[in-house]
């Protein structure tokens, strides 16, 4: 059992708080390893983490947590808060159905204020605290941390603008880990930011503003004429903070993230400081761990791997993600329209398209973490005569609600949405979980939508999409695998716009329309129910919009009654758009829909979750048995 000289004896913030500041590396070092010897256990993220070691630890040890607040962006990065807050012991079952939660939770932990997945939202809620605690009249520090990537999402530089305008006490920590600074423009900084940051600094700086103020006839000018050329030449000596101050936010920075004492010292002179403050913190993703040092991307998101070598378990060859074979398809079109253009909000690994950014990387748009642009950059391309896919989370599209309205559908802007993620996403949890799709599309003027039950159809899908010109269109599918042995991607089978298939005809005691990935649960509750002599029909509604009105009717009518399975939130998946679309002359055989409840759904394997809301076949034979034998 490995043992952690300083982490042992640290359950909650106020543990580490009662440690001199020379032992706080060794902390640092103990909370590093504690990370590594358990996700090479059990897998999650990773390279992320140990960047914030040191970063993590100065908060905890500066803040009086939980009184003062601090604020995570994304989220990924928090196993190092969680160690530190009571959650230490719990570590092992991260990710893990009814374990901890790869995300700040709520319900976890009082030092966990949002249940945090998204990027860009940090800076909002740190603003927002501020101000209620000046409204209410209480005393405490509120500070967000925000990666680079985050800071440049509009949400974070909306919230800039406003918090720089209204300055609240509050503190943005920028955790840089991709920016590059040479040593003498750190060591210059690092000089400037110290006499910055010291009280004696601002203390002086404010008596000779004041002394300069009331200097008869020419002191306002004076005054004015001072801070202009420190501003000048801040911004000339350190060209980084030029935005931050421009947006109101008094700038330090870049400092060494992983000098813990370095971070401490800085955030107790900054403490003394009035107004909104941004402290621009360099790091390392997969510090202290070699192979994530030289390959973070790799090693953001680990499964089980040997801590000596770093080596992850081989996955089967035969084997292919269902975003891998999305690149693989774009790269064949590609190849023989050169008019497509591959658009993606940060994804370029998630969603499967590291393979076509390097063959095509022209036609390659990673828009950064800006859904919004993302979507009306794509409809704006259709209109210059582009083929766009727009390659994106379930989730993630949400963010976008408004460009899809208003700036594809009214407009009736062919963009090819690709939609990955769809469905129950497992470890990542509620903020992830891609649920809401169907119903918010279906919902759209336009918006035409099929849901491909296997990986060969996503091929199919792909290449029907290229030359689709009539309207928007999206396919969405979840997280999954295919066989490279069954796949055909040099010939895709035809594709018939709004015809959906009849997978089984077994009998008319019950038709069971089945969406997307649902369909091997659905053949295999027709097979349940065969054995207890109740006949059965599978439909799988490739097309979900337009659907296949005359086979669909056809059976319905044919059969005693019909249900519905669908891997989304029950009121905001395909049902409610189906069942309006049905007759009313056939809608009275309508018996139930099978789908996700109105409520977070948590983190879990994806069969975990389906037991546990009563989804997996048996359990829907099972519960359609009563009804049917009646």
């Amino acid at each position: 059992m490995p043992s952690y000289p300083y982490l042992d004896k640290i359950n909650f913030p106020e543990d580490l708080r009662s440690l001199k500041e020379s032992e706080l590396p060794a902390v640092c070092r103990d909370v590093r390893e504690y990370i590594i010897d358990t996700l090479s256990d059990v897998g999650g993220h990773f390279a992320s983490n140990l960047g914030v070691v040191e970063l993590t630890v100065a908060l905890h040890y500066v803040f009086q947590t939980p009184k003062d607040k601090i604020i995570w962006d994304v989220g990924h990065q928090t196993y190092p808060h969680k160690i530190l807050t009571g959650r230490k012991k719990e570590l092992p079952t991260v990710r893990k159905w009814l374990g901890l939660s790869g995300f700040p939770k709520r319900e976890e932990s009082n030092y966990d204020l949002y249940n945090t997945g998204h990027a860009g939202t940090s800076i909002s809620q740190a603003l927002g605290e501020a101000c209620a605690r000046d409204l209410m009249g209480e005393n405490y520090k509120v500070a967000a941390v925000i990666g680079d990537a985050s800071i440049a999402t509009g949400m974070a530089l909306e919230a800039m603008n406003h918090g720089g305008h209204i300055k609240p006490n509050m503190l943005v920590i920028l955790n840089d880990n991709y920016m590059s600074i040479s040593k003498n423009v750190g060591s210059i900084s690092n000089y400037l930011n110290r006499i910055i940051s010291s009280q004696v600094y601002n203390k002086g700086k404010t008596a000779i503003y004041s002394f300069l103020k009331w200097i008869p006839l020419i002191g306002p000018a004076l005054q004015a004429l001072a801070h202009n050329m420190e501003t000048s030449f801040k911004h000339f000596m350190m060209r980084p903070g030029g935005l931050f101050e421009d947006l109101g936010f008094t700038y330090f920075g870049p400092i060494d993230g992983h000098d813990v004492n370095r971070v401490v010292q800085m955030l107790q002179n900054l403490s003394k400081i009035q107004g909104p403050i941004l402290l621009h913190v360099l790091t390392q993703k997969g510090k202290g761990y070699k192979p994530a040092e030289a390959d973070p991307i790799k090693y953001h998101g680990v499964t089980p791997f040997n801590k000596e070598s770093g080596k992850m378990a081989s996955a089967d060859s035969n084997k292919i993600g269902l975003s891998k074979i999305v690149g693989k398809t774009l790269i064949d079109l590609t190849n023989k329209d050169k008019r497509i253009a591959v658009i993606t909000p940060a994804m370029i690994e998630g969603s499967g398209l590291r393979d076509y950014q390097e063959t095509y990387p022209n036609h390659t748009f990673d828009v950064g973490i800006a859904e919004q642009h993302s979507v009306a950059f794509a409809g704006a391309m259709t209109n210059g005569g582009a083929i766009p896919f727009m390659c994106i989370y379930s989730t993630f599209l949400t963010r976008a609600m408004d460009q899809l309205v208003e700036d594809v559908a009214l407009m009736n802007l062919p963009v090819r949405f690709v939609i990955d993620r769809a469905g129950i996403v497992g470890p990542d949890g509620e903020t992830h979980q891609g649920l809401s799709d169907l119903g918010y599309l279906a919902g759209l003027p336009n918006m035409d939508i099929m849901v491909p039950s296997s990986a060969q159809d996503i091929i199919d899908s792909l290449h029907f999409m290229k030359d689709y010109f009539e309207h928007p269109i999206a396919i969405r599918f979840p997280k999954d695998n295919g066989d490279l042995r069954e796949l055909k991607f040099e010939s895709p089978n035809q594709i018939t716009k709004g015809k959906a298939r009849l997978v089984s005809d077994e009998g008319n005691d019950l038709l069971i329309l089945s969406v997307g990935f649902m369909l091997p649960i659905a053949r295999q509750v027709a097979q349940s129910l065969k054995t207890k002599g109740i006949s059965t029909t599978v439909i799988d509604l490739f097309w979900l919009r337009p659907y296949d009105t005359e086979l669909v009717h056809k059976f319905i009518e044919k059969t005693k009654q019909f249900v519905i399975l669908d891997e989304s939130y029950l009121h905001a998946g395909a049902s409610g758009y189906l069942l309006n679309e049905i007759p009313n002359t056939l809608i009275g055989k309508f018996l139930k829909t099978f789908a996700l409840p109105l409520e977070p759904i948590h983190h879990g394997e994806r069969n975990q979750i389906l037991e546990h809301y009563r989804l997996t076949a048996s359990q829907i034979a099972e519960d359609l048995l009563p009804s049917l034998q009646k």
